[in-house]
């Protein structure tokens, strides 16, 4: 008999990576993490796919004192990926021979600073990374300062004297992130280092992967490895009220200097991608100071510094974006209507066609064959490597880890379903719901009503390992979850539309679409009937508060109280800015802030709440929910505060989020379904 599926079941479910492809396209490579609740602890180690056996096993033993982690190819039988030893302090690359199965990894890197955000150009042996460093200095030299400053400096003062000071989670340094290339070679058939790394951004001032949360996405190595394109943005004093961040490329031989391709336009770009043919693809936002804009797909020639923007009418935003062997052909994932959809691009007709219709894709990569393999998650399944025919559209998925098939076999996940109906503006509004995994004609369910942050996100058809709306499924609730104005998916106009209407349209859509769920499912209880939200979703639950009687219990995760508090605290102030036109310092601006600000309607406050936050959240500070306590504290209000010191704006750590879900489901529960926590609360 199938088993519901508990906050327990999620936090100790394998968790795997996007599986990375062989050049010859028979073998696949992916990491998978696993936690265990009894010993607090996480291993994390390597899986081999073999394509056309259909096949999985382990490449790297588990262990909790070692983690192997972000594996790719060097070649066809040669895995590389990054080797965690409690033992030493920087983690390093290690490489598998896959035809020697009885000789141990041996290392291939001795780098003195951490790196990351790896990409590795196959024919020509050359490998990419990323480190922090101080201005020009080297990696060697990068360390040596980092110890003479904690044997010599007695105070802990950080000092400012521009903005930003601290972005996501992290405090600004004078460290900055920067591209290494290094090449590789072959002796006695194994891999080693030629030469020293060489810091391509050195001297420029220029920082990529963007800080804190840049990746490799953020740069790419060209077909002949003689190019690297990446984006930065620039260092500038106006760097918290603007989104510039322009596409350059250098050479990697480390001479001459990064050439931007696209400094004219004041707005964010992202994704630079090669074609085989050498054309540079990337992805440019026009408005100034908005995250949320449109992605254009842009190609640039870099002989003849031309750039086109192909596909300008297609009205939706795509962040992914990979090529076919001819160069004829970008394939590009992109939000649509609830899914992560792959669509085909011809480059000449500018014609553009869906290739897969449900769930969620990433991880595009190219197969000898031409066809597309990728990472595919639903809100049943976290990613599991498939295979797309683009000719027949035939998608095909295959064999996962036996642990985790096991596991996901013996579970019961309820079934997403679409919904639809007339919100805001008179328009269609879509969201969806899952029905009570226990649901037993004649009972009545209660309601756990999720809302997203961002705002300008979604509730896509994937797998979460922090909102997952099959955890309150398997708790005995109907789960209604709604895409409202302002989410991304739904043409551009949609997504914009929340700027300046914050408690507007957004609210219609929320509590149109509440009173529709309880009206086509007569078996929901519209007395039992909770609210939850994290960001946006917490500033939302804040709004009910003071606007709505529907709702018997409420969840603020990290949600904002005062509007214009937020912006003088929050790191990014270009997104207030931009969603509610303008800075506050200037009176005019004021009341765009003060309109949409929950703290203005704390009078009206009587449902219990519930407020958790992060000590490390400098997108939304504790200030928010601090307030939001005293608030319902101060109007004897039932409210409970629950503070994670070492988290940021999502709670990550295992043990942290099982707590976060014992307190969650205990809540809600206390006022919608009292069985709740006792059925599904097991630490």
């Amino acid at each position: 008999m199938a088993q519901q599926f508990t906050p327990t079941d999620l936090i100790q479910l394998p968790r795997p990576s996007v599986p990375v492809i062989s050049p010859n396209g028979h073998y696949a490579v992916y990491a998978q993490s696993a936690y265990s609740i009894a010993d607090t602890k996480t291993v994390r180690n390597l899986y081999l796919l073999s394509v056309h056996d259909n096949s999985v096993q382990e490449l790297t033993k588990p262990a909790y004192d070692i983690s192997d982690n972000e594996p790719f190819f060097l070649d066809d039988k040669h895995v590389a990926y990054f080797h965690h030893n409690t033992a030493e302090k920087v983690d390093q690359i290690y490489v598998l021979d896959l035809s020697k199965k009885d000789q141990a990894p041996y290392q291939l890197t001795k780098f003195p600073i951490a790196f990351g955000s790896l990409k590795y150009n196959v024919d020509h042996k050359l490998l990419a990374f990323s480190a922090s460093v101080y201005g020009s200095l080297s990696m060697e030299e990068t360390l040596k300062k980092d110890e003479e400053l904690e044997s010599t400096k007695k105070d802990t003062a950080l000092a400012f004297d521009e903005l930003m000071v601290r972005h996501w989670d992290t405090y600004v340094t004078e460290k900055k992130n920067t591209i290494f290339v290094i090449r590789l070679s072959i002796e006695d058939g194994k891999y080693k280092i030629e030469g020293e790394p060489i810091n391509l951004l050195k001297g420029t001032g220029l920082e990529s992967p963007t800080f804190p949360q840049g990746d490799a996405g953020d740069y790419d190595i060209s077909a002949d490895a003689s190019q690297i394109a990446f984006v930065s943005k620039i260092n500038t004093k106006d760097n918290a009220w603007q989104t510039s961040a322009h596409i350059y490329t250098i050479s990697t031989d480390g001479k001459g200097s990064p050439v931007a391709v696209n400094k004219d336009i004041p707005a964010s770009s992202s994704g630079p991608h090669y074609t085989s043919s050498g054309q540079l693809v990337y992805f440019q936002m026009m408005k100034p100071q908005y995250e949320s804009d449109r992605n254009r797909i842009v190609i640039y020639n870099p002989e003849t510094k031309e750039r086109k923007v192909i596909a300008e009418s297609w009205d939706r935003s795509p962040h992914e974006v990979t090529s076919s062997l001819d160069a004829a052909t970008l394939y590009v994932t992109a939000e649509e209507q609830g899914r992560n959809k792959i669509f085909a691009i011809d480059i000449e007709s500018e014609t553009i066609e869906p290739l897969t219709q449900d769930k969620y894709a990433t991880g595009l990569q190219v197969l000898p064959s031409g066809n597309i393999f990728c990472g595919v998650s639903s809100m049943k399944h976290p990613f599991i490597a498939h295979v797309l025919n683009v000719e027949t559209k035939e998608i095909k998925a295959l064999t996962i880890e036996s642990g985790l098939a096991k596991k996901l076999e013996s579970t019961e996940f309820a079934d997403a379903e679409d919904v639809w109906f007339t919100g805001a503006l008179n328009q269609q509004v879509h969201g969806w719901y899952l029905k009570p995994t226990n649901f037993e004609e004649g009972k009545k369910y209660p309601v756990a009503f999720l809302i997203h942050g961002g705002p300008q996100g979604a509730w896509n058809d994937n797998w979460s390992t922090r909102w997952n709306p099959q955890i309150f499924a398997g708790a005995g609730y109907g789960v209604v979850a709604i895409n409202f104005h302002g989410s991304t998916g739904y043409g551009q106009n949609f997504t914009d539309s929340i700027a300046n209407n914050w408690g507007s349209h957004p609210f219609f859509d929320l509590e149109t679409g509440l009173d529709h769920v309880l009206e086509k499912y007569s078996y929901l209880d519209s007395e039992r009937v909770a609210g939850l939200g994290g960001s946006y979703g917490g500033f939302m639950a804040n709004w009910i508060n003071g606007h709505s009687k529907k709702f018997k219990a409420l969840v603020n995760h990290d949600g904002v109280f005062s509007t214009t508090q937020v912006y003088y605290t929050t790191d990014e102030l270009y997104f207030a800015e931009h969603e509610f036109g303008g800075s506050p310092i200037q009176p005019e601006n004021r009341h765009g802030f003060e309109k949409w600000s929950p703290a203005n309607y704390v009078q009206n406050w009587k449902t219990p709440t519930l407020i958790i936050h992060g000590g490390n959240d400098f997108r939304l500070t504790t200030c928010e929910s601090l307030s939001t306590f005293t608030a319902l504290q101060r109007q004897g209000v039932p409210s409970r505060l629950i503070y994670f010191p070492d988290e940021n704006h999502w709670v990550l750590k295992p043990a942290n989020s099982l707590r976060w879900h014992k307190e969650v489901l205990e809540w809600i529960g206390k006022y919608t379904n009292d069985k709740a926590p006792s059925l599904h609360i097991q630490a």
